[in-house]
């Protein structure tokens, strides 16, 4: 186990879950010199000498733009967060020894961003980042199943089309076997004509 992000997880933690669930109202759990360590970790130009209540709003403005980033660019992320985090029954232990570093690593990662909270040893995220993770999987659900419906309506229209497009072939051929009788009855009557022009010929 990563000691050092064991470490910085420990000092970011916070004894309670607020009342409010948003990042702003736990944000407000923070410590300021707890916050001061969002301030140099991500060099935000925040002064250290403004009140609480300013480091608090301005830190969470930030959080909004940083959460997005940092998802759409660490796919192991995302998952992560998604599926270990946000869409489990259980909330994740943060000191439990058998995680892994690269779990450990993900943890101090939202942990950082906002996206959850070390509370009391436990990993709790903010109810209205559970909604944006819900409403992203949807999304990303429709967008997995368009195409699927994009091709079914394909292949239903060239079907359709295969449908039209058959009885003018049947009837292509039905007028060629048309022409070809008659050619041949045509051909039948001339051989025929002849003949009798043979038998009127040796009666003379």
């Amino acid at each position: 186990m990563n000691k050092q992000h064991l470490e910085t997880v420990k000092q970011l933690e916070i004894k309670k879950a607020p009342e409010e669930q948003s990042t702003e109202a736990a944000n407000n759990q923070y410590t300021k010199k707890q916050l001061t360590h969002f301030i140099e970790h991500h060099d935000l130009d925040i002064a250290k000498s403004w009140k609480k209540a300013e480091i608090v709003e301005a830190l969470t403005e930030w959080m909004e733009t940083a959460q997005k980033d940092v998802l759409e660019s660490n796919s192991d992320l995302q998952s992560f967060y998604s599926e270990s985090v946000v869409n489990t029954d259980k909330s994740m232990k943060v000191y439990d020894d058998t995680l892994s570093d690269d779990s450990l690593e993900n943890i101090l990662k939202l942990v950082e961003h906002g996206l959850a909270y070390n509370v009391d040893g436990q990993l709790w995220v903010p109810a209205d980042k559970t909604a944006e993770v819900s409403t992203e999987n949807n999304e990303s659900s429709a967008q997995v199943d368009e195409p699927k419906k994009e091709a079914s309506k394909k292949q239903r229209a060239s079907n359709s089309q295969s449908k039209k497009t058959s009885p003018s072939a049947s009837s292509s051929f039905g007028h060629a076997d048309s022409i070809e009788d008659k050619k041949k009855a045509r051909l039948e009557y001339l051989k025929l004509q002849a003949k009798r022009k043979k038998k009127g010929k040796k009666r003379k």
